[in-house]
């Protein structure tokens, strides 16, 4: 009996820690693992041996909640998540020809509404 006891001890005490390292990690947002940061990139395909041409790309935020029930009886097709996002966008650009092909030259990018969000 007593060297049953000495063997779940230890055990105990490792679940225990592998339990409260679990739990200290939950704080942490993996969401954007993998991709970086809303930045101008340099386009590979469009700035060979010319100017550079650069776009925005990169992850913002998005996140889903449930929908309120207050605003979920006004919607027409009620929905039980709402979500939010925010995309990279061009905040300023100008028009270049590369091959007869006009093409944006992103020169500023940040965190905002989505294209499709507005529709």
């Amino acid at each position: 009996m007593l060297g049953y006891v000495k063997s779940v001890g230890p055990l105990l005490l490792l679940l225990t820690s592998l339990l409260y390292m679990a739990s200290s990690y939950s704080d942490f947002d993996f969401s954007h693992i993998g991709c970086k940061e809303c930045n101008l990139k340099k386009n590979n395909f469009f700035s060979r041996d010319r100017q550079p041409v650069y776009q925005c790309k990169g992850c913002c935020f998005s996140r889903a909640y449930p929908t309120p029930l207050r605003e979920k009886k006004d919607m027409m097709n009620p929905k039980n998540i709402t979500s939010e996002a925010a995309c990279c966008i061009a905040n300023s650009s100008h028009w270049v020809t590369v091959d007869n092909l006009p093409v944006r030259n992103h020169t500023e990018c940040y965190c905002g509404t989505c294209i499709y969000h507005k529709i």
